[in-house]
């Protein structure tokens, strides 16, 4: 079996722990696409770049350097999906509602490279069920990748298989 390299990273879900989690991945110099859903006025990245501003004003700071924030590039899921078929890794960290994560996943799946892992950042919810709302090509290559609060200074990352 080869090595897994992520050399480009998204995390969909620009809350707490998505944007937290987006700096992790910063942190280790893999670039990230932070997702969201487009602002209703303005500009359409604009939850995500708020996302990643308060990165940088938050103590302690999720960043290992102010400079790491560069690897983190806005999208929304509107018009930015085809983003995801660079990525080697993809994590799911949206609210903790069913409904809301099969929904995101039917948007996701078309976009999903051959090779990727894509995975659920859930803390509560069944990862067999979530892996249910994936086609079924893609089931083989999803988990758990619960990661606890702050990931940067919590080193604890949980792995659930399917």
């Amino acid at each position: 079996m080869s090595n897994f390299i992520v050399r480009k990273a998204a995390v969909l879900g620009a809350g707490v722990m998505g944007a937290q989690i987006a700096a992790h991945l910063a942190n280790a110099e893999v670039p990230v696409v932070l997702f969201d859903l487009p602002a209703a006025t303005g500009d359409a990245n604009g939850i995500v770049r708020k996302a990643i501003d308060a990165l940088g004003k938050l103590e302690p700071s999720p960043l290992a350097t102010k400079d790491r924030v560069a690897y983190i590039d806005a999208a929304n899921y509107g018009q930015d999906l085809e983003q995801l078929r660079d990525c080697d890794l993809i994590i799911e960290a949206i609210a903790e509602k069913m409904e809301w994560k099969d929904d995101l996943y039917r948007r996701i799946a078309p976009f999903i490279a051959p090779t990727a892992i894509i995975a659920s950042n859930t803390s509560g919810l069944s990862i067999n069920r979530l892996a249910e709302g994936l086609p079924e090509a893609l089931r083989p290559r999803f988990c758990g990748i619960h990661f606890f609060n702050p990931p940067r200074y919590m080193h604890l990352v949980e792995l659930i298989a399917t």
